[in-house]
């Protein structure tokens, strides 16, 4: 189940000795609705069942309680309570075993990892994390805290709402705030996908007017 949701523009990643990025698209048959906690709880155990289908054990996911703002926090393998309150995306060192995970419904998940600290990083980047820079925020905290260069990071961007579908082009944004953080132009891939366009395949917040899924990005450490 897991290959299903390891898409070629993450092949990258997965590349990397013991890296594990996914992105869960839409599950079919599950009820959508407009109560976000609903939808996750509907959904988490088909999420769950591609985590441990890795090898991973789900008490090892680690998740931030997402309210559109451009905080990060370093998370491990033990520590606070999750999700983590207050923030949008999450980084931690290069030997932690947990399992990063960032939910999106047309905002753009981000992965960022270090490929010499072998540090990782997910963010939430919809339009007022994209607007707040929060992948800066997060390289300059992963810079500062785990000693992480950003000249040796690769960058990906999920599938995310864009024009015409959206006013905004958040992943054009997104990729300039990279380079100006310090990741080079050439070490950033954008997926390209445009969530409110295959509803077949993703969830669309904007579309579905609020009665949607939510997709899930994955970002941990297989287990040897």
């Amino acid at each position: 189940m897991q290959d299903t949701y390891s898409p070629d523009y993450l092949a990258g990643l997965n590349a990397a000795p013991r890296n594990f990025a996914r992105f869960i698209t839409r599950i079919p048959g599950v009820p959508v609705s407009t109560d976000r906690a609903a939808v996750v709880s509907a959904l988490r155990p088909y999420h769950m069942e591609v985590v441990k289908a890795a090898g991973i054990d789900p008490r090892m996911v680690r998740c931030a309680q997402q309210v559109h703002g451009n905080k990060v926090a370093l998370v491990g393998d033990i520590g606070c309570s999750y999700p983590v309150e207050g923030v949008d995306g999450l980084f931690c060192g290069g030997k932690a075993d947990c399992c990063l995970a960032i939910y999106v419904a047309d905002c753009a998940a981000v992965w960022i990892y270090d490929t010499v600290t072998e540090c990782r990083a997910l963010v939430h980047s919809g339009k007022l994390g994209t607007q707040k820079n929060i992948v800066g925020e997060a390289l300059q905290r992963m810079k500062k805290i785990l000693g992480v260069n950003p000249m040796n990071c690769v960058a990906v961007i999920s599938p995310c709402i864009r024009p015409p579908h959206y006013e905004v082009d958040n992943p054009t944004r997104i990729i300039e705030d990279l380079v100006a953080a310090g990741v080079p132009r050439e070490q950033i891939t954008d997926c390209g996908l445009d969530t409110a366009a295959d509803l077949e395949h993703f969830y669309s917040y904007r579309v579905e007017k609020g009665n949607t899924g939510r997709m899930l990005a994955l970002f941990g450490r297989l287990p040897e």
